[in-house]
């Protein structure tokens, strides 16, 4: 956003104090000083849009904001664009923004939703079937790779850069765990589409309220280093659609860099309004978040 520049005018006056006495005629008057000043710069007018333009692009906007938090919030039941007709769903869009009742009765809508709630179980089952097989096939081959690990637990994890020798230590027992991990991530699947990612720059803070992989990374790996994790569905997600992207049994894959360990900041007098987000949907914790590493529910 341009901020808009305030002109204003710098005063220079010179003030006697008629109490001040009078210079000798042998000392000369010293100079006034005068400061420079930097021209404003001039802000170029923004163009004034067509009536026509703005409702166009604007609506363009908000449709398209909207359709973001429509594919969030029942993209976690597995409803996605093929499952919708446009046209009407447009018409009843419209009808309730107008404030309009709708042209089906209270029943038949009651009967439709339930009708697509059985649909999208049975069709979320088959995807959870498939979504395992493929996913046990993939960390089968994946683990015959040359310097592919595979853990106990099933994480398996390459390592691309070995980091120092600092790593987490859990605290005696009893005590409680306050530190945060400082990472740069990326998620994508198996297929190589990406679910989400850290922003750019300064790496994000993630406390151990993740999946097990996660945590199981996060306490192992040294500062410093960058893992490739490759994730078993019942280390991440299981048999829950966590998004749109997400589907039930899906393995998740992570670029991961633990940049540091430090001590999770207090939380301020009176604890949290509310719950905060470990990283940035998306952050881990967000859709997962982020799409991430999420929060365990």
């Amino acid at each position: 956003m341009i901020s808009k520049l305030i002109p204003g005018a710098l005063a220079i006056g010179l003030a006697a104090s008629s109490s001040a006495a009078p210079k000798p005629p042998t000392e000369a008057a010293p100079a006034a000083k005068v400061e420079a000043t930097t021209p404003a710069i001039e802000v170029p007018a923004k163009p004034k849009l067509d009536p026509a333009v703005i409702k166009s692009d604007s609506s363009y906007a908000l449709g398209f904001r909207t359709g973001g938090g429509f594919a969030q919030q029942f993209g976690k039941f597995g409803v996605g664009a093929e499952d919708l007709d446009e046209a009407t769903f447009l018409k009843g869009f419209m009808a309730a923004i107008k404030g309009g009742k709708p042209e089906l009765e209270e029943a038949k809508l009651q009967a439709a939703m339930e009708a697509l709630g059985e649909m999208l179980q049975g069709r979320e089952k088959e995807k959870a079937t498939d979504n395992l097989e493929a996913g046990k096939k993939f960390l089968a081959e994946n683990g015959k790779r040359e310097g592919v690990i595979t853990n106990k637990s099933g994480l398996q994890y390459e390592v691309i850069a070995k980091g120092g020798t600092e790593k987490y230590v859990a605290p005696k027992e009893g005590a409680e765990d306050n530190k945060q991990f400082m990472v740069h991530y990326k998620g994508t699947l198996i297929d190589g589409k990406q679910f989400d990612a850290s922003p750019e720059g300064e790496p994000v803070p993630m406390t151990l309220q993740v999946v097990e992989g996660f945590k199981e990374a996060l306490t192992t790996m040294p500062v410093g280093a960058k893992w490739k994790l490759f994730m078993p569905s019942n280390l991440a997600y299981g048999e829950e659609r966590r998004s749109a992207d997400i589907a039930p049994n899906s393995v998740l894959i992570f670029d991961l860099e633990l940049v540091k360990i430090q001590d999770a900041p207090a939380a301020p007098e009176g604890g949290m309004p509310f719950p905060m987000p470990q990283g940035g949907p998306g952050g881990p914790g967000g859709p997962a978040g982020p799409g991430g590493p999420g929060e365990d529910q």
